[in-house]
């Protein structure tokens, strides 16, 4: 049990939390940024542009609070919203 919460501090103290979205990647200097799409997504041709730019990510199904809001294309760092709620 309290190894379970050392890894969840860990984990939270290793989270990038950044007020908006990055222009380029502090990790490795890639632009661009691309913005984390959440949910059933329906295909479209924008969509795939988007992909293929490297715009956007397809983040999986679940939605639940505190997911990462952007990834950076090349390295994949993922960026946390920071909110008034986090204490960093």
């Amino acid at each position: 049990m309290k190894d379970d919460l050392l890894e969840e501090e860990n984990i939270e103290s290793e989270k990038i939390r950044v007020e908006s979205k990055p222009e380029k990647c502090p990790v490795c200097g890639f632009s661009p940024v691309a913005a984390i799409l959440y949910g059933d997504i329906g295909y479209s041709p924008q969509l795939s542009q988007q992909m293929e730019k490297r715009e956007v990510v397809l983040g999986g199904c679940s939605i639940y609070p505190d997911k990462p809001r952007w990834q950076c294309s090349k390295c994949g760092t993922k960026f946390y919203k920071r909110s008034k709620y986090n204490n960093v």
